[in-house]
């Protein structure tokens, strides 16, 4: 039985993890040594930067600068430095947790729903 004062696994991948804190009500992200606790609106926002990152033009750029991303969350003051490979895992992860979170939403607004019409 999962205890509701306990972090909750949402997803995770080779890379990392992602959890649910019930009792703080945060999304944290744990990939490497990246470990990023968000509110699920500044995750939504760190999301949508996360996708708009173009890793098509990154690949085939040959210049150095090409071979790094960093990936940064003001809200939090976090900044990383990711390779290629370790953004294209990273966007995975994030993309994958937000998914998780999505079918969650989905399943508790169908069992609520499902409750009520009983």
């Amino acid at each position: 039985m999962l205890s509701v004062n306990t972090p909750n696994e949402l997803f995770s991948t080779a890379k990392g993890y992602s959890l649910q804190c019930d009792v703080t009500s945060k999304v944290i992200l744990h990939f490497g040594d990246l470990t990023a606790s968000f509110k699920i609106r500044d995750f939504l926002n760190f999301r949508r930067a996360v996708n708009q990152i173009d890793i098509q033009s990154k690949l085939f750029d040959l210049s150095d600068e090409s071979d790094y991303e960093f990936v940064e969350a003001p809200q939090l003051n976090l900044s990383h430095k990711l390779t290629l490979c370790e953004t294209i895992q990273f966007r995975e992860l994030v993309n994958g947790t937000f998914f998780a979170i999505e079918l969650n939403s989905l399943l508790h607004e169908l069992l609520y729903t499902e409750q009520e019409l009983v």
